[in-house]
């Protein structure tokens, strides 16, 4: 398995490993934006847009469970888990 990094700046930090970029969140005002670079959306012209988070660190968990094997995330309450056991918001 490729090892995975986090570029941050004060507005944008992006996801990738030393092949592709894998997902990206961008500061919005008062939340941050996550999106899935490995999925497109719905229309099937961007990137999927996980949603909106209060904390840099709620918005790169969404993108790390959203890229990673699907044995290693669950569902639960409206929250997702990580294998790690970090919980994070939908």
């Amino acid at each position: 398995m490729r090892e995975k990094d986090w570029r941050d700046s004060r507005a944008v930090c992006a996801l990738s490993d030393s092949d592709r970029h894998l997902g990206h969140i961008v500061f919005n005002r008062s939340h941050w934006n996550a999106f899935d670079a490995t999925h497109l959306d719905e229309s099937r012209t961007g990137f999927r847009y996980l949603g909106a988070f209060q904390t840099a660190h709620s918005a790169k968990a969404a993108v790390e469970a959203s890229v990673a094997p699907a044995e290693t995330v669950s569902h639960v309450s409206g929250m997702w888990r990580s294998l790690k056991g970090v919980f994070f918001e939908a």
